[in-house]
């Protein structure tokens, strides 16, 4: 029986390595859709015990077992993690199975779990685009995923069954697929999520500065500042993995606002606020394409 009727009778077997707040909204919302006989987790105790009982697995498992006995494994570990992980469980994988990720970067991913998985096994890069600035699965929930896009990146080696599949679970969650090359993936996400994390982070850690600089600037903020600085309360571990596991990309995003900003401040410096209303025409065209 091929994966597309197990999928279709709800009698897929997935492991969920590293059940956080990603994978494990994943994991509900795929229990909720009934898509799968059986969801185990793997990760530290305390973690699979809460998730169980939150609903994102339904017990415990082993690393052999997720390889050699389940039909989908999804990575949820941090993404150098991700990447540490193809060396040692890669080779594990029996034929026929399909590995994906739901990690922030991709091409590194890819091209490290493509060299090591044996023939007749399938990488799927994965990356639903939902999350939170709080991390865990205590944090979880089935209806995260919902409505948004789901990024896959096949490897050249993954069979046209095995992205149908990741579709099909995609699609499962409620998410909307999109299939893109990982090196279309990075350089855009470089833009539309990682810049706003580090323009945030920048931005926060600069009031910091002007508070200590000019005591009460952090008493004056309002609606604005805590809009746009929610997301620099993310942990710096995960973020810190997608930067140096993108960084070209990345510096290239901030090339680009580099741009912008100097343009608003070269208009300062000349007294031309026609430049200044350039920049937020533009910017208001952006806000307009999102809606």
């Amino acid at each position: 029986m091929s994966k597309e009727s197990d999928f279709a009778q709800g009698g897929l077997r997935i492991a969920i390595i590293g059940v956080g707040l990603i994978a494990g909204s994943l994991g509900m919302a795929w229990r909720r859709a009934g898509v799968a006989r059986e969801i185990i987790g793997i990760d530290a105790e305390p973690v699979l015990t809460d998730a169980v009982r939150l609903g994102a697995v339904d017990r415990a498992g082993t690393m052999a077992e997720a390889f050699s006995a389940c039909d989908v494994v999804v990575l949820g570990a941090p993404v150098r993690a991700i990447i540490e992980q193809a060396r040692s469980h890669g080779p594990l994988a029996r034929a026929g199975l399909v590995v994906t990720d739901v990690g922030s970067t991709k091409e590194a991913i890819v091209r490290m779990w493509e060299a090591h998985l044996p023939e007749g096994a399938s990488f799927v890069g994965g990356h639903p685009l939902f999350g939170r600035e709080v991390s865990g699965v205590a944090n979880a929930a089935a209806d995260l995923p919902h409505g948004v896009p789901y990024v896959l990146t096949p490897g050249g080696r993954a069979t046209p069954e095995a992205v149908a599949v990741i579709t099909r679970l995609a699609e499962a969650a409620g998410a909307v697929p999109r299939v893109m090359t990982p090196a279309e993936h990075d350089a855009r996400l470089a833009v539309s999520s990682h810049l706003p994390q580090m323009v945030a982070t920048a931005l926060a850690a600069a009031a910091l500065a002007a508070d200590e600089q000019l005591t009460g600037v952090l008493d004056l903020t309002a609606g604005g500042f805590r809009d746009t600085t929610r997301i620099a309360g993310s942990p710096a571990s995960l973020w810190v993995d997608i930067f140096m596991t993108n960084p070209a990309a990345v510096r290239a995003a901030l090339a680009l606002f580099r741009t912008q900003l100097d343009a608003l401040e070269n208009a300062l410096e000349w007294g031309d606020p026609e430049a200044i209303e350039q920049v937020f025409d533009r910017a208001n065209e952006a806000r307009r394409r999102l809606t």
